[in-house]
């Protein structure tokens, strides 16, 4: 399905001119990130997600005029770009991340972010630290944080940094737990990191991660309700128990 500006200012609550932009916008050559694909935002979770955290980058303080400049979303697809490049095992995480580092080398404006992204994200498997106020305590929940060096180089004075980190992790929660619980069989076959078997496939494992998405919904709400409010709609028509329950009576 294909999702209009009008389409994401209605149903999440995106500011318009933010999503037209990103809805008119060409699709990037030769970016691994958009291979084979005809429009920049298809109905994915993996794509639909750009125009919401630009959103909320805005809501976060970020000036428009900056968040929609080509410096700003050339440095969003390559970050994706490299991602893709990891996902497909052309290189190695270190190698995303040191990618990055260099391309964004003379564009970092907020040097402490930087440094603290780069401390937790050379981790090889990204753990959440509670110091740094990022990620969360399973690695496979993480796994798409190095998009966070895009706030480094915001140079709005208005943008508050911390804001912007809680609604990525809250943002990126709900659509890798809810990625992660769709793929459950596939990746337990092919021993992929997934957010539900690093919480164990257990009645408490289930709760702790239920939790989480509570916890994602409340902070959207808070920041743009009209987003929160969709994304509690979709909780409430999966039954996480007895998929889980499923999938552990099939093992």
């Amino acid at each position: 399905m294909f999702l209009s500006a009008d389409n994401f200012n209605s149903y999440y609550g995106v500011d318009l001119e933010v999503a037209r932009f990103f809805v008119d916008r060409t699709v990037p050559k030769e970016n691994l990130y958009w291979k084979n694909r005809t429009i920049y935002l298809p109905s994915a979770p993996g794509y639909i997600f750009i125009p919401l955290y630009f959103d909320l980058l805005l809501r976060s303080g970020a000036e428009k005029s900056e968040l929609l400049s080509e410096t700003t979303v050339q440095i969003s697809e390559f970050i994706l770009h490299s991602a893709a490049r990891h996902e497909s095992k052309q290189i190695k995480w270190k190698q995303h991340v040191e990618e990055i580092l260099a391309r964004l080398a003379t564009e970092v404006h907020r040097s402490e972010l930087q440094k603290s992204l780069e401390e937790y994200l050379c981790q090889e498997r990204p753990i959440g630290n509670n110091k740094l106020k990022l990620g969360t305590i399973f690695p496979s929940l993480n796994r798409a944080d190095s998009y966070l060096f895009l706030i480094s180089t915001l140079k709005s004075e208005r943008l508050n940094h911390q804001a912007a980190l809680d609604a990525w992790r809250a943002l990126m929660t709900y659509f890798l737990i809810m990625d992660d619980l769709s793929d459950i069989k596939e990746d337990l076959q092919n021993q992929e990191e997934n957010a539900f078997v690093d919480a164990g496939l257990h009645a408490l494992g289930v709760q702790e991660i239920s939790q989480m998405l509570n916890e994602s919904i409340e902070c959207l709400n808070a920041m743009n309700p009209t987003l929160g409010k969709r994304l509690q709609q979709q909780k409430n028509l999966i039954d996480i128990d007895a998929i889980i329950q499923s999938i552990r009576s099939s093992s």
